[in-house]
């Protein structure tokens, strides 16, 4: 799959395990459920928008992707379990699903970002080579979130607003002008139906396109 920002390594992955995380077993307090609205904005790849639901641990994001995707182009809808760290792609249209298989090194260094967070610390906490700096609180989105600047290993820059309550990135901005947002955040429990791969589908083989991506 295509990485949604150019920053996809480091702080997209943040920006996902900031959600997909929450609520491990180690953290001061758990986060609450909630469904958003998703859009990330790039002056080279336009708009792509979606939702974003989370009910620590566990996480679910739907998006339209470019056709230019391989297998994933379309809807698409990503499911990640932060305590199993089991994940699977989700492709609507033709009824088919692919296991994923987290990278266990960021699975770490996404608990050491959360337990860090929780106690007040570093969001660069679990992120080699990535450093970030507090600079002050903001509302954001209608959210009261801690405002982060983050330089990785590459010298890129971008700013995270982290929600205070929900301990999920609701802005990312990078370096290039690539913007992503949570909006219309509603707080509340979420059906334990949309984190599951749903009854129908089949499990899609990529090697049966020619390993496309």
């Amino acid at each position: 799959m295509k990485q949604c920002t150019r920053f996809g390594p480091a702080v997209w992955f943040t920006f996902i395990l900031v959600v997909a995380f929450a609520g491990s077993p180690a953290m001061a307090q758990t986060p609450q459920p909630f469904s958003a609205d998703f859009s990330s904005t790039s002056p080279t790849s336009g708009t792509k928008t979606g939702k974003w639901f989370s009910s620590p641990p566990k996480m679910r994001v739907e998006m339209t992707m470019p056709q230019d995707s391989g297998p994933y182009s379309g809807d698409v809808t990503m499911i990640i379990d932060g305590k199993t760290h089991a994940g699977y792609v989700l492709m609507p249209q033709a009824h088919m699903y692919m296991e994923i298989q987290p990278n266990g090194a960021r699975d770490e260094q996404g608990m050491r970002n959360l337990e860090s967070l929780s106690r007040g610390g570093d969001l660069c906490a679990g992120n080699p080579g990535s450093t970030c700096k507090k600079v002050g609180t903001e509302t954001v989105n209608g959210r009261s979130c801690d405002k982060w600047e983050m330089v990785d290993k590459t010298k890129h820059k971008a700013v995270i607003w982290v929600d205070q309550k929900l301990y999920a990135a609701v802005r990312l901005q990078e370096d290039d002008g690539t913007i992503t947002n949570l909006t219309n955040v509603k707080e509340g429990a979420q059906s334990a139906s949309l984190f599951e791969v749903p009854a129908g589908y089949h499990k899609f083989d990529p090697n049966s396109m020619g390993g496309s991506r």
